[in-house]
């Protein structure tokens, strides 16, 4: 177990190090060498790191902003209310981190009188114990958000924010679970479908749709389209009309934003978390295959998931499309993964978040559905 875990990017390992000394010189254990021992799986090293830190301290700099691991240590520290920010670049930080801000640390070459510094040793003091300099009146908790300068307005004293607001603040920017739900094992191909009952409401456009092969658990095989290909577009972006009407959280439009490089996180939740998406003009549309973008191996890639189509309303009646499952590595000629189902007519899509590859909530890049809007 370590006292800190220092989380930054590979670029600003000289100020890491520094850093880290400063923290061992006091008495506490750091974690921030990046080096797996033999036989262990980097996932699993930083995992088990984060979950034995009492503390987890993001230094935000112009490489840190955009990388996905910070990102991902970051929001676990939130979540858990151990979260220590510092700004070694004159950076905004992303968004999702602003609520919590940073101690500026961008002039700070080891000076042990930064004044910055000095509160930051007092702070990770009040977290971990030790012997930080200065007094402690008490550990922040979870519900607390720790302020830039908050010594300046309240002397000695460390800044507390009442504890049902940054309980909010936490759930909603950050969205994550404190344990992971055990997920059934799963086939390792992709496209898998369970299961489900007849569609009645939503039968093949043609009779020459493919079906699963296999009712115990089957894999959806491909089927060339039905539709006209000059024809066939992405229903769910938004310069095609596609757009989010109710969801389990403000996150799922990002989903359909265009922005391949940007990821948002979406809470599994115990029952899962969902979006309906409709299509330009409140039409109907006929589709066919559903695609998710996954850029490389990462536990909170988007494992499993659930298609689900209607017509009634937005929170009216659906019909189970399949549930699929992706592969949770790069396809380097279509990043996108492509699951294919025979044709439907609806109205709404759902799309339905099971389980992330091993985090507790699930990355999010980009979704599309391939089809024809109705005339």
């Amino acid at each position: 177990m370590s006292d800190i875990f220092i989380s930054y990017a590979r670029a600003d390992k000289e100020k890491a190090e520094l850093l880290a000394n400063a923290f061992s010189q006091k008495g506490w254990s750091v974690w921030w060498d990046r080096e797996i021992p033999p036989g262990k799986s980097f996932d699993e090293v930083i995992e088990n790191a984060l979950n034995s830190a009492r503390c987890v301290i993001v230094l935000w700099s112009k490489d840190s902003v955009s990388s996905r691991w910070v990102k991902t240590e970051a929001a676990e520290g939130a979540a858990r209310g151990i979260l220590v920010p510092a700004l070694i670049d004159n950076v905004q930080i992303p968004l999702e981190f602003k609520r919590i801000e940073a101690a500026d640390l961008s002039d700070w070459h080891g000076d042990s009188s930064h004044a910055e510094f000095a509160q930051l040793l007092r702070t990770v003091g009040g977290m971990v114990g030790g012997s930080a300099p200065g007094k402690i009146k008490r550990m922040p908790t979870s519900t607390e958000v720790l302020s830039r300068r908050w010594w300046e307005t309240m002397p000695g004293v460390l800044a507390a924010v009442g504890g049902v607001i940054g309980l909010v603040v936490v759930l909603h920017q950050i969205g994550f679970l404190d344990g992971k739900e055990k997920q059934p094992p799963q086939s390792e191909n992709p496209g898998q479908a369970t299961p489900s009952t007849t569609n009645t409401a939503f039968a093949p456009t043609t009779p020459a749709a493919r079906v699963m092969e296999d009712q115990a658990g089957s894999v959806a095989k491909p089927a060339a389209s039905t539709q006209p290909q000059s024809s066939v577009m992405n229903l769910l972006s938004a310069e095609n009309g596609g757009h989010v009407i109710v969801a389990t959280n403000d996150r799922w439009p990002y989903a359909i934003d265009g922005d391949e490089k940007n990821w948002q996180y979406i809470d599994i939740g115990v029952s899962g978390s969902w979006a309906v998406y409709g299509f330009k003009d409140d039409k109907a549309a006929s589709f066919d295959a559903f695609k998710v973008l996954i850029l490389g191996t990462e536990s909170w890639n988007l494992k499993e998931f659930e298609l689900l189509a209607g017509n009634d309303s937005p929170t009216g009646k659906f019909e189970s499309i399949g549930k699929f499952q992706t592969q949770n590595i790069r396809f380097f000629k279509d990043p996108y993964q492509e699951f294919r189902f025979p044709p439907v007519k609806a109205r709404y899509l759902k799309v339905k978040v099971i389980s992330s590859h091993g985090f507790s909530s699930v990355g999010v890049y980009e979704f599309q559905l391939l089809g024809t809007l109705e005339k």
